[in-house]
């Protein structure tokens, strides 16, 4: 027994590490002290004392040290061949080339005649004034020669590192507390969530990690997010990797999915959104549940089937078009429905012959040249189409665009044959977007105009766009539209 409580005593304290306390939170920690150089020569016969012997200036002279690397330097050790000389300096710098460092210059070297003098330069205790340098210089004057030099010091690992390979050049520390480099000069790469900083005795200062869920290796130190953050967190996420994306690599890439049922942490949390090539829109998918944008007539949460009323069809545009027998049409004859009482007076134009003056121009909403695709029921008082715009020649705000989109036209418009929209045919359509169902949608109505396309209307157009953009809509309002019914 009291053999192997030895073993485990020697054991333990071969495993301790002094950057961390028994409970194993970071502490401060410093290499052991070592010999760093040392001079040794002969001293000079011109040099030593004897009776009637000049000294001239071929002793005075200066000593320049090397040591490969920085170091904390605790002592410098002087021996001279004569009692000590008139002046001496010592000066040390963070590289070759300077610039130097005044340690100790003494005028006057007080000590008894004959036999060799030693002297010694201990560094002081407090961490402000302590020396760190990689280059020593040692200047001295009077009838002085220099027997031997030594310097003792420990590796510069700023409070990081109990250990160092002192040999090596440059040396390198064993670095502690997450960080790196031949003087534990920086954080890990993954452990950047704050600014590096030297250990004190009063504070480690280690490197924190960052969060990255696991799915980063590395990652970089933003200054501003840390100051924006209170001082709690700085780090940005790199390369991250499992399909995620963000600072945290905490959301999924586009054309991914978050899947509830595994953690943020796993491997497998983003599942790819596997949209359809032909019923879906794009190859994105709702982050959330991951259903897929589909083309009209098109449902099923990767766009894969025909929606009910819908058949599938050979275009690859219109992947689903409606049923015959379930098609409602939008083509209404004029004065169908003109028995009805509700449809007197109902349309805002029975002509569709126009005239297009820069007035009429800027008063619209929007003027567009687009196709009719389809249609489709959108709750009891709308219809919405799918529309192709060829060309914009005006808008109010920027809500249309060229290609697909979706137009909503009230069903009262369509019965009381307001508007004659034949799918498949290009028309000019004018009208505006104020008191529709949203803001955002492209609203066609009995306020506006559906007039079957003429290619000679593409010149007038663009030039009453020019006018529009020289300046030729200032001061003309758009008339106000009464309003439409709710969807």
């Amino acid at each position: 027994m009291p053999v192997t409580f030895a073993l485990l005593l020697l054991l333990g304290q071969a495993t301790a590490d002094p950057c961390y306390d028994p409970q194993g939170r970071p502490q401060f920690c410093l290499p052991p002290v070592t010999q760093l150089a040392a001079v040794a020569a002969s001293c000079p016969q011109a040099c030593a004392l004897s009776p009637g012997n000049h000294l001239g200036e071929t002793c005075n002279g200066s000593l320049t040290l090397a040591l490969g690397g920085s170091f904390l330097l605790t002592s410098v050790s002087l021996r001279f061949c004569t009692p000590g000389p008139p002046a001496l300096i010592l000066s040390a710098a963070w590289a070759s080339g300077g610039p130097w460092r005044l340690l100790w210059h003494r005028p006057a070297w007080p000590g008894a005649l004959g036999g060799p003098e030693r002297v010694t330069f201990h560094s002081t205790p407090d961490p402000k004034a302590t020396v760190v340098a990689s280059h020593l210089r040692v200047e001295f004057g009077g009838q002085a020669g220099l027997a031997a030099a030594g310097l003792r010091g420990r590796c510069q690992c700023h409070g990081h590192a109990a250990r160092c390979a002192a040999r090596a050049r440059p040396p390198r520390c064993h670095c502690r507390h997450h960080t790196t480099g031949p003087g534990c000069e920086s954080c890990r790469p993954s452990h950047r969530d704050w600014p590096w900083r030297p250990a004190t005795p009063r504070h480690p200062h280690p490197c924190l990690p960052c969060s990255c869920n696991q799915h980063a290796r590395r990652c970089r130190f933003n200054s501003e997010l840390f100051r924006l953050s209170g001082g709690r967190s700085g780090g940005v996420c790199e390369r991250c990797r499992h399909h995620t994306a963000g600072r945290h690599c905490h959301y999924c890439q586009p054309g991914f999915w978050r899947d509830p049922s595994q953690p943020m942490s796993s491997r497998r949390a983003c599942r790819a959104c596997q949209c359809h090539p032909i019923g879906a829109t794009g190859g994105t998918c709702n982050q959330t549940s991951g259903q897929c944008t589909c083309k009209l007539g098109v449902t099923g949460l990767t766009c894969n089937r025909c929606g009910p009323g819908y058949q599938q069809s050979r275009s690859p545009r219109m992947p689903c078009q409606r049923i015959p027998e379930a098609t409602t049409t939008l083509a209404t004859t004029p004065g169908a429905y003109s028995s009805d009482p509700q449809c007197q007076n109902y349309c805002n134009m029975s002509d569709t012959r126009v005239y297009m003056s820069l007035r009429r121009y800027c008063q619209q909403d929007y003027v567009l040249r687009a196709q009719v695709l389809a249609s489709e029921a959108a709750g009891p008082a709308w219809r919405r189409l799918a529309v192709r715009v060829q060309a914009v020649y005006k808008q109010r705000a920027q809500l249309v665009r060229r290609g697909d989109q979706d137009a909503w036209v009230p069903r009262a418009d369509l019965a009381c044959g307001c508007l004659r929209l034949q799918p498949g045919t290009d028309y000019l359509l004018l009208g505006s977007v104020v008191g529709g169902p949203d803001p955002t949608r492209l609203i066609l109505d009995r306020h506006g105009l559906a007039l079957p396309w003429r290619p000679r209307w593409a010149r007038p157009l663009r030039r009453l766009q020019q006018e529009e953009r020289a300046g030729g809509c200032r001061g003309v309002r758009a008339p106000t539209s009464s309003p439409r019914p709710e969807h």
